[in-house]
């Protein structure tokens, strides 16, 4: 076992990352509480088999790159939503974080209900001259309504692999416009709905981390559930400069507790969605479109 301070940066370590790309990646899914007011066409998304590229910005600091694709597949009817991630770098708690390349993989049925989770990624951290490297294989299915699958952590001075725990699994759509989408359609001004955030693979992943980091004589509580957010869409388009150009757009914001924490910039010709913006602890982050 290694001593207590390598623990520590190691403990520190996967949080940091695992924090990191789940605050939009593997971001809380967002369920509406009715019937979604704006949606994504699934089919018509799928035929394109076009890849949006965002340049990522933490701070207003440029951080990495995100491409982002659907794909349908026949085989079973279902569609898949990937977010590949690239050259990620960022200080994170006295760690400076590389991410050369993490790949999270969202599976759902035509009627949009969840059917498989997935991330992978290759890491490093350094902190105080020591580096530490590693690899995240995480992996959910969802069956009778339960996510179940297993994770494996590994690095040079630590591994974990386990099965996850079964998470409940709620029925509707697993995307929303928080997350880096190619279009949004039916969205129009004065629109107002409930979103709530919820992530069965991310909850498991975040028990299994709480009880191996236990086994080391350090105890984390569970997160606290976080209130639910209201998504307004602004009564009038605004216009946003974009690769040099003032494209009108409709912008949602998202409030929690009267504090907006993230922006949707939606093209109005077309339902492009040409920015992402979330902010929330003192952290900022910027999805901004390059086609």
């Amino acid at each position: 076992m290694p001593p207590r301070s390598a623990v520590a940066v190691i403990v520190a370590f996967w949080l940091a990352i695992t924090a990191y790309i789940a605050y939009r990646d593997v971001w809380p899914r967002v369920f509406a509480s009715g019937p979604p007011p704006v949606t994504i066409e699934l089919a018509d998304e799928a035929k394109q088999n076009i890849p949006a590229r965002w340049t990522l910005y933490r701070n207003g600091q440029r951080v990495g790159k995100l491409t982002t694709l659907m794909k349908y597949h026949d085989a079973d009817d279902a569609f898949q939503f990937s977010y590949r991630y690239t050259q990620l770098q960022l200080e994170q708690g006295g760690i400076t974080l590389e991410v050369p390349e993490a790949t999270s993989d969202v599976r759902m049925t035509r009627s949009g209900d969840l059917k498989e989770q997935s991330l992978t990624a290759r890491v490093k951290a350094v902190t105080r001259g020591i580096t530490i490297e590693g690899t995240i294989d995480v992996r959910g299915e969802v069956k009778n309504n339960k996510l179940t699958g297993r994770a494996e952590l590994k690095s040079a001075l630590l591994t974990i692999a386990s099965d996850l725990e079964p998470m409940e699994v709620k029925q509707g759509q697993p995307l929303n416009p928080l997350q880096p989408v190619n279009r949004i359609n039916g969205v129009r001004g004065g629109h107002r709905w409930n979103v709530h955030e919820y992530n069965p693979l991310q909850d498991a992943l975040g028990d299994l981390i709480r009880k191996q980091i236990a086994k080391s004589g350090i105890s984390l509580g569970a997160p606290k559930p976080k209130a639910s957010l209201i998504a307004d869409v602004d009564r009038s388009p605004r216009n946003l400069l974009w690769q040099n150009q003032e494209i009108a757009c409709w912008v949602i914001e998202y409030r929690r507790d009267a504090d907006v924490i993230a922006r949707t910039w939606v093209q109005v010709t077309d339902g492009k969605v040409l920015r992402q913006e979330a902010s929330e602890g003192g952290e900022s982050l910027m999805f901004d479109r390059e086609d």
